[in-house]
C-alpha cells in the first residue's frame, strides 16, 4: 500500500498514528508517504517503480492496482461566482459552518458539496440546518453542530473525537494514554494492539478530545463524543460506571492517567 503525505486515516497524534501503522504493517507492507515514480501495465498486471523507506529504487509487480484518489465537490460548472459568493482557492464558496450560508448570497451548502466533513451524520445535520435557513431566509439562525466524531472501520479501528492532536493549544493541555497490548478484554479477544490518547484542559479539567487506534474504537468514540458535547470534566467522567470485563475499561485507564496528570499540574500551581 502506497500513501501520500504520511497520513494514516484521520489520525494526527504521532503516538496513535505509529501504533496504527505498526498494526497495519503486521498485515501488509505499507508506506504512508510513498515516493512512486511510475505505474505501468505489466504482463496482464501492474508494475510500480518506487523508492522504499531506505531510499532504494525498487520495482514490484501486482495483479491489480486500486487507486483511491479522493473526490472534490462538483461545483465548477455552476459559475457560482456570478451569484456574488466568495470562493476559496479550490473553488468552493466560503460559508458559515453554523448557518451553512455562503458569504454575500442567499445560497446554502450542505453535505459533501461544501468539502467540510464528508460523513453521513454531519451531512444529515447540515441538510436540516441549510434547509430550515433557506426556507425562512432572510431570518437565518445558527444550527446545532455536534461534537466532531470520525470512525474508520479498519482493523484495528481508528477514531477521533472533539479536538484532534493537531488542533490542540500549545499550552495547558495534558494527555492520558492507554496501550491495549496488556488490556484484559483485548487480550482475551486477541485484539490487543493499539493506543488511546485523551486530551484535557488544565484550567477547566474538561475533555478536549481524543484519538484512538484499537479494538472497539467505534464504541469508545461514541462514549467520548457524548461527554465532549456535554462539556464534562475528567473527574466527572470517572464517576460513570465501567463494567468488567470490557474493552471500555481501557478508556477508564486513560482517564485515570489524565486525571493524575491534572492533579500533578494543579499541585504544582498551588505550590
Amino acid at each position: 500500500m502506497f500513501g501520500r503525505g504520511g497520513t494514516v486515516g484521520p489520525l494526527s497524534d504521532p503516538v496513535v498514528r505509529a501504533a496504527a501503522l505498526q498494526a497495519f504493517r503486521a498485515e501488509l507492507p505499507i508506506d504512508p508517504d510513498a515516493k512512486v515514480h511510475a505505474v505501468r501495465r505489466d504482463r496482464g498486471g501492474v508494475s510500480v517503480q518506487f523508492e522504499d523507506e531506505t531510499g532504494q529504487m525498487r520495482v514490484e509487480s501486482f495483479e491489480f492496482c486500486l487507486a483511491a484518489t479522493g473526490r472534490r465537490p462538483n461545483l465548477s460548472m455552476l459559475a457560482l461566482e456570478n451569484a456574488g459568493v466568495e470562493l476559496d482557492a479550490n473553488g468552493v464558496p466560503l460559508f458559515d459552518r453554523t448557518t451553512l450560508q455562503c458569504r454575500g448570497a442567499p445560497v446554502f451548502l450542505a453535505g459533501d458539496v461544501n468539502d467540510d466533513v464528508p460523513v453521513l451524520h454531519e451531512a444529515s445535520d447540515e441538510g436540516r440546518i441549510a434547509g430550515e435557513n433557506a426556507a425562512r431566509f432572510p431570518r437565518v439562525t445558527p444550527g446545532l453542530r455536534r461534537s466532531p466524531l470520525s470512525i474508520t472501520f479498519a482493523d484495528p479501528q481508528l477514531a477521533t473525537v472533539g479536538s484532534k492532536f493537531s488542533s490542540l493549544p500549545t499550552e495547558n493541555v495534558v494527555i492520558g494514554e492507554v496501550n491495549f497490548a496488556d488490556q484484559g478484554r483485548s487480550r482475551v479477544m486477541m485484539q490487543n494492539r493499539g493506543v488511546l490518547r485523551v486530551y484535557a484542559d488544565v484550567a477547566t479539567q474538561r475533555l478536549l478530545g481524543a484519538e484512538m487506534a484499537g479494538p472497539r474504537a467505534e464504541h469508545i468514540g461514541h462514549l467520548l463524543a457524548w461527554p465532549h458535547q456535554q462539556e464534562l470534566t475528567i473527574p466527572h467522567m470517572l464517576t460513570m460506571p465501567f463494567y468488567h470485563p470490557v474493552v471500555e475499561e481501557g478508556l477508564r485507564t486513560a482517564l485515570r492517567d489524565v486525571a493524575a496528570k491534572l492533579d500533578t499540574r494543579s499541585s504544582a500551581v498551588e505550590r
